[in-house]
């Protein structure tokens, strides 16, 4: 649904950070979420993907999957900055992001 039309916020090119990529935006000085507050400006009411970032004190899921098992991939807890894998049919969220131009 990222790249099908309408898409997401007006773009198509969305995509799943890798492990590194997403790992990026923790920020141990913080606490629940563990990220910088770019990346958490508020979930209020009326938020939309053109006006706020929100970041749940949760897993998110990258696009890298386990060198050993590929019906496993990497996890970052947002909650404590915790990197691990899991298989695939879990149930977590998603942080999409796009090539910068």
């Amino acid at each position: 649904m990222l790249k099908t039309q309408p898409c997401l916020a007006g773009f198509c090119d969305w995509r799943l950070p890798n492990r590194f990529e997403l790992e990026t935006l923790i920020n141990l000085q913080n606490a629940t979420p563990v990220v910088s507050p770019a990346f958490n400006t508020a979930c209020v009411p009326g938020c939309t993907v053109l006006t706020c970032s929100c970041t749940v004190s949760s897993f998110y899921w990258s696009s890298s999957s386990f060198a050993r098992n590929p019906g496993f991939a990497w996890v970052v807890d947002f909650n404590d900055g915790y990197v691990d894998f899991v298989g695939k049919t879990s149930g977590y969220y998603v942080r999409a992001v796009r090539a910068g131009s």
